[in-house]
Parts: C-alpha cells; structure tokens; sequence
C-alpha cells in the first residue's frame, strides 16, 4: 500500500472563534502538512495526541483514520 507522507511543517493553535471551547471537549491544534510536491493541507488534531505520539514539527508524517502518525522507516 502507498500511503501519502507530509512533512508536519508547523503546529498552530486551534481558534475557537469568539467562543470558548466546549466544557469536555480536547484542546485541538491545526497542524500545517506539506506533501513532496510543496501542496499544503491542515488537520486537526487533538494536542494530547500529538503529544502522546511525540510527534513534533519537522517529522515526517502519515494521516491514518484523519489522524496523524510518524512514518516508520523501513
């Protein structure tokens, strides 16, 4: 299987807009991909995950399920 890997260029703070985030609901960031040929996407992503996950700005990155995971090298 192919799978599309992005490089995770930057992590952004989520906005909320002009209300506050829900009572329960994650804190969630906007992660900033760029893919091989310099097109960019954002995604977002619950911060704890990115955490849990150790994943950082600059790591090289797969998007599974609408969920980013490091890209294993073989």
């Amino acid at each position: 299987m192919n799978e599309k890997t992005y490089i995770l260029t930057q992590i952004l703070e989520d906005d909320y807009g002009c209300e506050e985030r829900p009572a329960g609901q994650a804190v969630t960031v906007l992660a900033l991909l760029t893919d091989s040929e310099g097109n960019e996407t954002v995604l977002r992503q619950e911060d704890q995950w990115l955490y849990d996950l150790q994943i950082e700005e600059g790591d090289t990155v797969v998007v599974l399920k609408g969920r980013l995971y490091k890209r294993k090298l073989k």
